[in-house]
């Protein structure tokens, strides 16, 4: 989902620029000068789910391009979206795609 608030589409274009980039709400929020509430509340209204899920989502996104378009390692991908361990991101991608990220790569490869 897109946003039509020009505080919100800044936010949104500046973490699509980088996934991996661990800014709180709080942060975000003071540079498009609005309250971190504001901000909260602008991410449930327009994309229907919280700043953290949206993050979430982009993340699991730019994983699973990255699983697509190269032969880079699991744990390097992992790295570059800021996951403190492999298995963490391994986690976090098997909940949204109900596989590793190794399963979905060779399932992929073979479409």
């Amino acid at each position: 989902p897109y946003a039509r608030h020009s505080g919100l589409l800044g936010v949104l274009e500046g973490m699509q620029a980088d996934p991996g980039d661990n800014r709180p709400l709080a942060q975000w929020a003071e540079q498009v000068h609005v309250s971190e509430r504001t901000l909260a509340r602008l991410f449930v209204r327009e994309l229907a789910m919280s700043f953290g899920e949206w993050r979430q989502r982009l993340r699991f996104l730019a994983a699973i391009e990255a699983l697509e378009s190269s032969s880079r390692s699991v744990q390097d991908i992992g790295f570059d979206m800021r996951y403190s361990t492999a298995s963490a991101f391994i986690a976090m991608f098997q909940r949204q795609a109900g596989c590793t990220p190794e399963q979905y790569r060779r399932q992929a490869r073979h479409v």
